[in-house]
């Protein structure tokens, strides 16, 4: 069965599993705690949703659009974006009974067999260190469960806290593109500045790379 099939017939199991399952259980110091696929059945959760929704708004300045975010559309984004994406998986990261943030994988390459580290949100600051270490768990999981060679991923320039956390797992910058935040009528946007765009460029999309990657 060639990569790709495989791979989403992965992904799409999960999908249907129970919410909450524990898929991955994992070890931090002295911690067990587990990472939590969000599930057909996750969407039904309101409590999920409005905690999603509650983290998606706390952290709005380090996403590339900002917009009004509500329990309706965080249930709509969680639907559409996540569980009807097939080649996108989010976790929720569970410890001492208490969601603390989640990570996730997107925008497969399937040639290369490599995909996007993917909403990597710390919610709650509990526990510092384990956003890294959960990294750590689901990079080894897609290795051996997706058969993924490497990852990606992108950040901005002035997220100096998650450039040192990606550099500290091994990712290295490959590319950085210039943006420009531009404010439409119901929402407000980071995006690719023109090549003739004279004014400071405040912020830069990075785009990692995992290692020695090619």
């Amino acid at each position: 069965m060639p990569a790709k099939k495989l791979i989403l017939e992965k992904i799409k199991q999960v999908k249907t599993l129970p919410f909450p399952s524990k898929l991955l259980t994992c070890k931090f110091d002295r911690l067990t705690y587990n990472l939590l696929p969000l599930t057909h059945e996750s969407v039904k959760d309101k409590n999920v949703v409005k905690l999603l929704a509650r983290w998606r708004k706390k952290h709005e300045f380090w996403f590339q659009s900002q917009f009004k975010v509500t329990d309706k559309g965080t249930k709509i984004w969680l639907q559409k974006k996540v569980i009807d994406t097939p080649d996108r998986i989010l976790f929720l990261i569970k410890a001492d009974g208490k969601y603390i943030g989640h990570v996730g994988f997107f925008r497969f390459n399937f040639k290369d067999l490599t995909c996007e580290i993917d909403n990597v949100v710390r919610g709650e600051l509990h526990y510092p260190g384990i956003i890294g270490n959960a990294l750590e768990h689901l990079m080894a999981w897609g290795k051996k469960k997706l058969f993924l060679n490497s990852y990606t991923l992108e950040t901005t320039s002035d997220n100096q806290r998650a450039i040192k956390l990606y550099t500290r797992l091994g990712f290295v910058e490959d590319k950085r593109i210039p943006l420009i935040y531009v404010k439409r009528k119901d929402f407000s946007e980071w995006i690719k500045a023109a090549k003739d765009h004279k004014k400071e460029i405040k912020r830069y999309n990075i785009f990692m790379k995992f290692g020695s990657q090619p």
